[in-house]
C-alpha cells in the first residue's frame, strides 16, 4: 500500500527535499529515517516533527505518512523526520517500540544536524499502531526528562487499551467501539485478533501502554488527539482524551463520525478523505501556534491527495 500511495504521489513540491538516512539502534541494528526540509528553511527557525507510521505492528513503512509530512514541510517550514521501526512477527515486542524510542532519543540530540530548531515546536505524531507507540514514548520522553522536552503530541485513532481491565475503572462503561464496531470494514475485532497474536505483547509493560506507568499524564504537552466513528478503538480515543484533561493536559478532539479505522489514509482522494487531511493539518497547526490560510487549507489536498484522484 505504501508503495503504491507513493507512486501515486509522485515527487515533492519544488519547496520540500527528501532524503534518507541510516542511525543506530541499540542493538547495531541501522534503521532508517525518512527526512522531509524545506529547501529555503525559515529565518525563524524549522519546527522539529517526528511521524511514526501505523499497520498494526506488523506492516508500513517510514513512507506511508509521506503525503502529510510534505503538507507540513510545505507549510509550515518544518523538518519532518519519518522513523522506521521493525515489525511483529520476526520482530517480537519490545523491539519497535524500542527501536521508536531510540529513533527519537537521536533526532532530539542531533536536532539541530538536521536543520531543525525544537525551540519553535517538537511535536510527536502516530497513527493507529504508531499512535500507541507515540503515546508511550511521549510519557517515557516526560519520565526520563528528554531535552529538549516535546511541545505536542498528535494521536490519530491511537490503540491505547490492549484489555478491559486497562481502561480506567471509572470509564469502562463508555468503552464499547471494540464491541459496537467488531465487523467493521477493514480493521476489526478479526484483524486486532491477529496483531494481538504476533506482536506477543506484555500487557503490563509501560511500554505496551502508558496507562502502565506510575505517575501517567500529568505534565504532557498540548495533545490533539482524532478518531473514526466506526473504528474499534474509537473509545480508546475518546477516553483518552478525557483523562488527559482531567490531569490538566491541554486537548484538541476530532471525531469523523460513521467512518472506517484511519480513513484518511485508504480513501485521500474521496471527500471524506480530503476533509480529514484538513483536519489533520488543522490539528498541526493548532499544535505548532500557527495561522492556517485559504491557500493553505487549498495547498493541503494538492499535496497531500494522489494524482490519480
Amino acid at each position: 500500500m505504501d508503495a503504491q500511495n507513493m507512486q501515486a504521489l509522485g515527487p515533492p513540491p519544488p519547496e520540500v527535499g527528501e532524503s534518507f538516512l541510516k542511525i543506530p539502534m541499540r542493538d547495531g541494528f541501522d534503521s532508517e529515517l525518512k527526512v522531509f526540509k524545506p529547501t529555503q528553511p525559515p529565518t525563524t527557525g524549522s519546527p522539529l516533527v517526528i511521524m511514526v507510521f501505523g499497520g498494526g505492528f506488523v506492516t508500513g513503512s517510514n513512507g506511508q505518512l509521506t503525503a502529510i509530512s510534505r503538507v507540513l514541510s510545505s507549510r509550515f517550514g518544518a523538518t519532518v523526520v519519518n522513523i522506521s521501526y521493525r515489525l511483529a512477527p520476526q520482530h517480537k515486542f519490545p523491539t519497535g517500540v524500542n527501536d521508536a524510542w531510540d529513533s527519537v532519543q537521536w533526532i532530539a540530540a542531533n536536532a539541530s544536524s538536521l536543520g531543525a530548531d525544537p525551540s519553535k515546536g517538537f511535536i510527536l505524531g502516530g497513527v493507529s499502531a504508531g499512535g500507541n507507540i507515540t503515546a508511550v514514548i511521549a510519557q517515557k520522553s516526560l519520565d526520563e526528562g528528554m531535552s529538549p522536552p516535546l511541545t505536542g503530541v498528535w494521536l490519530a485513532v491511537p490503540w491505547l487499551f490492549t484489555t478491559p481491565e486497562s481502561v480506567p475503572e471509572e470509564y469502562r462503561d463508555q468503552w464499547f467501539s471494540r464491541e459496537q464496531n467488531k465487523d467493521a470494514p477493514g480493521f476489526n475485532q478479526e484483524a486486532m485478533a491477529a496483531v494481538v497474536h504476533h506482536l506477543e505483547a506484555d500487557n503490563t509493560s509501560e511500554w505496551c501502554s502508558p496507562y502502565n506507568t506510575k505517575s501517567p499524564h500529568r505534565g504532557l504537552p498540548p495533545t490533539c488527539i482524532q478518531a473514526d466513528g466506526m473504528d474499534p478503538l474509537r473509545d480508546d480515543a475518546l477516553i483518552h482524551e478525557q483523562v488527559l484533561r482531567e490531569h490538566g493536559v491541554q486537548t484538541k478532539i476530532v471525531t469523523w463520525p460513521g467512518l472506517p479505522h484511519a480513513h484518511f489514509a485508504f480513501f485521500p482522494m474521496l471527500k471524506c478523505g480530503k476533509e480529514a487531511l484538513i483536519d489533520i493539518f488543522r490539528g498541526f497547526s493548532w499544535l505548532l501556534g500557527k495561522e492556517v490560510t485559504a491557500q493553505d487549507i487549498a495547498n493541503v489536498t494538492t499535496h497531500a491527495v494522489p494524482s490519480s484522484a
